[in-house]
């Protein structure tokens, strides 16, 4: 394998690590705030599930940008 083959690799499996991490903490972000507002007002599940698709949706966005940008 050539050495510019070996960057384009890394570079390839740097940004899917990066795009990945981004999704699950976005995703974790909105179950957990999620979670902590239906206990602070007492509205189980919903701001959990809300807040989980807040994030699912905030974490795909994100991914949307970072890939397009790359390319």
């Amino acid at each position: 394998m050539k050495k510019d083959d070996k960057r384009q690799l890394m570079a390839a499996l740097g940004l899917v690590g990066n795009v990945g991490v981004g999704m699950v903490v976005a995703a974790a972000v909105g179950l957990f705030g999620g979670r902590y507002i239906d206990e602070w007002l007492g509205s189980s599940p919903w701001a959990t599930i809300i807040g989980t698709l807040l994030g699912l949706i905030s974490g795909l966005w994100s991914a949307y940008k970072r890939v397009s940008r790359d390319e």
